[in-house]
């Protein structure tokens, strides 16, 4: 494996422009200048990929848990720090990004969490990354663009840059499509749970959790937790009470609500929205 032989990667003056993206600047090390206890930023952005350890990213004085798999955008001039848990030193995906889009119905997520496929297909990518370092030529440079634009996709999506509506990432089989529409077609029902699900496509409840985890590495109560998430945040923006969200999302406590949702996102429902309906500001300058 890649990191078993670690050597950094450091790619430069990347030159990739898109229709609302500049890609500027990919580097993969494991003493980053976030595992640092000072506070620092940058006048781009940047996407922190976390291919393995823990740790905590404060960003704008907000605290965020990392793990591998973690995504977190820290947007132009946004101050933050890494703090490293456990003896196991992190390893990072640094990508430095500006964001142009003005369309002012997108909006970024600060925290994103990448399915086990998705960590596992940009890891491969980073390994591929390794073995084309050497003299630069015309088609290394398509080849090596050509890769980070794959780790972008889900990356992007993840945050909510990209639309996840119509993707058809591998992510996603079967089984997980199946009970994903299950979920947003019942989600205000506070009973519905894998048992529920599992009697609905006549499975065994522990059978049916083995094959969402061998198709998407993730269980059944992870992916519910991402469909409730999205359409969380996707009401927040549109300015509903929290109250309504948590019903919406099938929780009818809204003292729960509030503290599931800092559990996935590391703020409150009302500062993500303060925070998220403003965050586009910034690209838009």
């Amino acid at each position: 494996m890649y990191m078993r032989n670690y050597r950094p990667i450091i790619i430069e003056k990347i030159g990739i422009t898109l229709p609302g993206i500049e890609i500027l600047k990919l580097r993969l090390n494991e003493h980053l200048p976030e595992s640092r206890s000072s506070f620092h930023s940058h006048q781009h952005g940047q996407l922190l990929i976390y291919l393995r350890g823990c740790g905590e990213q404060t960003v704008q004085g907000k605290r965020y848990p990392a793990r591998a798999g973690t995504v977190i955008y820290v947007g132009p001039n946004e101050r933050h720090r890494f703090e490293k848990e456990r003896s196991r030193q992190p390893l990072c995906l640094v990508i430095d990004v500006n964001l142009l889009s003005k369309n002012k119905k997108r909006w970024i997520t600060t925290l994103g969490e990448l399915p086990a496929t998705e960590l596992n297909l940009i890891r491969s990518r980073v390994s591929q990354l390794f073995e084309m370092r050497g003299p630069s030529s015309e088609d290394r440079v398509v080849a090596v663009g050509a890769v980070i634009l794959d780790i972008l996709d889900p990356v992007l999506r993840t945050i909510g840059w990209l639309d996840c509506k119509g993707y058809k990432g591998g992510s996603r089989g079967t089984f997980n499509v199946r009970v994903e529409k299950i979920i947003n077609d019942q989600i205000e029902d506070t009973s519905l749970n894998l048992s529920k699900i599992s009697q609905m496509l006549g499975f065994q409840r522990d059978h049916l959790n083995r094959l969402l985890k061998k198709e998407s590495g993730l269980t059944f109560s992870q992916i519910r937790s991402q469909v409730r998430l999205r359409k969380a945040q996707k009401m927040l923006i549109k300015g509903s009470k929290v109250g309504d969200v948590s019903v919406a999302v099938g929780m009818n406590d809204q003292n729960y609500f509030a503290r599931w949702f800092r559990s996935q996102v590391g703020t409150a429902p009302t500062e993500w929205r303060s925070e998220n309906c403003t965050s586009i500001g910034p690209i838009l300058t």
